[in-house]
């Protein structure tokens, strides 16, 4: 209770003398008729600094230094891609430490705890998921992370070139020993000149505050970009995406594609095209679609399947530069022997998969099966490449009800009659079916005695649209396949020297 009371007489101690100033302060104004002009310029001023305030704490705007922004990899995978989305609540909780960028056990739980989290994602089965990688792509994955934070410390924090780590060091030692001396200054100062001594503490607490202030989001901003360079190689690495060669995946053919060029007597080619692969059940239409596609006869149509295997044709169309189209033997009912087992191989060969169906026929079992399988494959036997992009073609769309009617164009978003509403049922029983967006359900009409209806309108489109997401997985499939190549080549690489090195000896 003493030291309460104490404390009271202490603050009106010191606070009488300004509340005394402040008051005839006010006195002097009002008698020279300024109140009026002084109140408003008062408060003006603490409406500017209450915004200035408002402003800063809801402005994200750095004050000092410009976030360093890193963005993830579109072409990565979907486990990718969840991979990155959790390093943010790690950021967040690592912001909040303290030292971490002068305390070296703590840069190293950092570095642990990042790791660990990717790791995690990619081998979760693994009683030591961080260590699942080679040393020669660690090594790459050190030196790649260095290169771009240097990169971005030169671009981003103004003088960071010319200031060396040794210069902190003294200047914090200066700073220290300066405290000191003036810790006791300000007790003689505080005793003569009470006033003086407390605006230098005011100015020292803002100047103190501001540079805390820089230094908090400076550190904020090194933290941030130290995980996310890191996440960002880490997710190369455990993902199997890290190349030791210098390499553009897209760049060059894949054997697929150089033998399918060869076959279709393609011209020479050094970029990987594009490849959509056409499946659907026997009669479904795909012949007919591919004859549609190139405008010309390009496959065989009739009622038994004419395709063994996988058949490849070179498409050029504006827009789409060069693709290849596969055409596939038609699955259910009666098939070649070996008919399933190519099909399984192309699945991973290709971008975008053309799943033709029959709108008229209610028995799509054998399609849900198909798209079902080519999923679980990839789930179980490809986790680290994209699924291609499906899109169904409903075919035969003319022999809907009412049957006798075929006036096209037909808007199935708006149907305004009958035809359009049985297409539009059809359509979304389909992505029903096929567990598919409507969006990826285009009707289409390939019959011989009428003209082609919604290819140009309809699919081409469609295939634009999705031509991103088909790019990403010609990337990942891309990759495979260089670094496949690139395994076996350093294979022999070593094989070569060791051999060298026995033979000298």
């Amino acid at each position: 209770m003493l030291v309460t009371r104490f404390g009271i007489v202490l603050a009106v101690v010191f606070l009488l003398p300004w509340l005394a100033l402040i008051g005839l302060g006010g006195y002097w104004v009002w008698q020279h008729g300024w109140l009026y002009q002084g109140m408003g310029i008062l408060s003006a001023n603490m409406a500017l600094v209450y915004g200035l305030l408002h402003w800063r704490s809801h402005s994200e705007k750095p004050l000092f230094v410009e976030p360093i922004e890193i963005q993830p990899n579109p072409d990565w995978p979907d486990k990718a891609q969840l991979a990155w989305q959790a390093l943010k609540p790690l950021t967040e909780r690592w912001q909040a430490e303290s030292d971490v960028l002068t305390d070296s056990s703590k840069a190293l739980k950092l570095t642990n705890d990042v790791l660990t989290l990717v790791a995690r994602h990619f081998h979760a089965d693994s009683k030591y998921p961080i260590l699942e990688f080679p040393l020669p792509y660690l090594l790459k994955l050190i030196v790649l992370v260095c290169e771009d934070i240097q990169h971005d410390v030169l671009d981003k924090i103004p003088g960071s070139h010319a200031v060396r780590v040794g210069d902190l060091l003294r200047a914090k030692q200066a700073v220290d020993t300066l405290n000191k001396l003036r810790s006791a200054f300000d007790v003689g100062n505080w005793l003569f000149n009470w006033a003086g001594a407390a605006l230098a503490k005011a100015r020292s607490i803002l100047i103190g505050k501001g540079l805390n202030t820089v230094t908090h989001e400076i550190s904020q901003r090194l933290i941030s970009a130290y995980i996310n360079k890191l996440g960002y190689y880490a997710i190369q690495l455990y993902s199997g995406q890290l190349t030791l060669d210098d390499i553009v995946p897209t760049d060059r053919l894949t054997a697929a594609s150089k033998q399918d060029m060869a076959e279709s007597k393609a011209h020479k080619q050094s970029i990987e095209p594009l490849r959509l692969l056409v499946v659907g059940q026997v009669s479904s239409g795909k012949s007919s679609l591919i004859n549609a596609l190139f405008g010309e006869i390009k496959s065989a149509e009739g009622l038994l399947p004419t395709t063994a295997e996988i058949t490849p044709y070179l498409l050029e169309r504006d827009g789409l530069q060069q693709a290849i189209i596969l055409d596939s033997a038609g699955y259910g009912g009666l098939m070649h022997d070996q008919a399933p087992e190519a099909l399984m191989q192309e699945w991973t060969k290709v971008d975008v998969i053309l799943m033709v169906c029959n709108a008229a026929q209610a028995a799509r079992q054998v399609d849900t099966e198909q798209v079902n399988a080519i999923r679980r494959y990839f789930q179980e036997q490809c986790p680290n490449q994209a699924l291609p992009v499906i899109i169904a073609v409903a075919t035969h769309c003319d022999r809907l009800r009412p049957v006798r009617e075929w006036n096209p164009p037909y808007n199935i978003h708006q149907p305004d009659n009958a035809k359009a509403h049985s297409i539009r049922q059809a359509c979304e029983a389909l992505a029903h079916d096929l567990s598919l967006s409507l969006d990826c359900i285009v009707p289409v009409c390939l019959a011989s005695e009428k003209p082609a209806y919604n290819i140009e309108d309809g699919l081409m489109p469609l295939i634009y649209e999705h031509l991103n997401a088909a790019q990403r997985v010609r990337y990942l499939r891309c990759l495979r396949q260089q670094q496949s190549e690139s395994y076996w080549r350093q294979w022999r690489k070593q094989a070569l020297q060791a051999g060298q090195l026995i033979f000298k000896r």
